[in-house]
């Protein structure tokens, strides 16, 4: 049986009737992303003179349905994704995975948190035209909303990205969700600290990113180390251990993978061995809360020294709240399309549980 799509609160132009004239493309300025998403922002409050009834929100499980983008080409293809390459190339039995928690800013925090991206535009723009001689401005792309103008969650990554086997698929997911319950982490709050400029694995992209403050209980440590506990198990390298960071898995063969897991398990109990009684330092107990971040913009273009200490120089308390509304509580772990949600509170009976549609399981 078929079911028909239904319009969901839709805020469009085309409900007069007709298209809007085009109109001529204004000159390039440093903020041209920045700016288009701030007018994405503004919702229209009433239609024909009438004012529309506010929907209810949907359930937080719903975003997950339509967490990926339709594939736009078989190949990479950079022209189709304002110059981004794929980090890691696909290959056939290969399941990009990645853990996270999800942020989905209300339209509040998304409006102040457009308003700080171009706050940092217009700060480079006027800065760059008092110097003598000028920099490269990067070109800033926001994060926050699709191409179709709807909030995008936001994220703190707890993994790399994993490439994961078909067959080892559930093998992941349930060493996972083993690693989290014992953990035993419950649903918490975090702070903002800044803001700052990071780069990925290849210094090929680099994103603005909110940094993160310690949290009372030490949660993202905790599940951090819960995260490259299981990912270690499985045979797939840690996130922000050595000095390779968050960089996309260098292996993908089954034999590399299988030899990894050997590695991993004799690793693991030497480190248990010599650090019984020893007094050192385990891996649980390494505060890595320099790492954590919410990624808001990205660039292609390294900016200039000059702007990552303007950057870093930002009051965000001065356009957003130092704290997200909503609480963590649950970890995400999307495994090809997949998004499996995972409750941090460990009394919940649906711990682990995919979401299903609606997010009614």
């Amino acid at each position: 049986m078929s079911l028909a799509l239904v319009q969901y609160g839709s805020d469009s132009d085309s409900e007069s009737g007709h298209a809007p004239s085009p109109k001529p493309s204004p000159k390039p300025s440093p903020r041209p992303s920045a700016a288009i998403h701030g007018d994405a922002l503004k919702r229209k409050r009433s239609v024909s003179g009438q004012t529309t009834t506010k929907l209810p929100p949907l359930p937080a499980a719903f975003h997950d349905l339509y967490s990926t983008n339709a594939r736009a080409s078989t190949s990479d293809d950079p022209s189709l994704h304002r110059g981004r390459r794929r980090a890691v190339p696909h290959v056939q039995g290969n399941w990009p995975t990645h853990v996270y928690l999800e942020w989905l800013p209300s339209q509040p925090e998304t409006e102040s948190l457009n308003n700080l991206i171009n706050h940092v535009c217009t700060t480079i723009a006027d800065t760059n035209g008092r110097l003598d001689k000028p920099l490269p401005i990067p070109e800033i792309h926001p994060s926050l909303l699709s191409d179709l103008g709807t909030p995008v969650p936001l994220h703190v990554s707890l993994s790399r990205t994993l490439q994961i086997k078909t067959d080892d698929r559930d093998e992941f997911h349930d060493t996972l969700t083993s690693s989290l319950r014992r953990a035993a982490v419950r649903p918490f709050n975090v702070r903002f600290t800044g803001l700052k400029w990071v780069s990925n694995y290849e210094r090929n992209r680099w994103f603005l990113v909110l940094g993160i403050e310690k949290p009372a209980r030490d949660e993202l440590n905790r599940l951090l180390s819960a995260c490259n506990d299981a990912a270690e198990q499985c045979g797939h390298p840690p996130l922000y251990v050595g000095g390779k960071g968050d960089g996309p898995m260098e292996t993908n063969s089954a034999s590399d993978i299988s030899s990894n897991k050997k590695m991993m398990m004799m690793k693991m109990m030497m480190n248990n061995n010599s650090n019984r009684g020893s007094g050192k330092q385990t891996e649980s107990s390494i505060d890595r809360t320099q790492n954590y971040h919410v990624s808001i913009a990205w660039n292609i273009e390294e900016p200039s020294p000059e702007w990552i200490t303007l950057v870093q120089g930002v009051d965000v308390s001065n356009f957003i709240s130092s704290s997200p509304q909503a609480p963590f509580e649950s970890v995400k772990a999307k495994i090809g399309n997949t998004i499996n949600n995972i409750e941090l509170d460990p009394r919940k009976a649906n711990i682990g549980r995919k979401s299903g549609l609606l997010g009614l399981g």
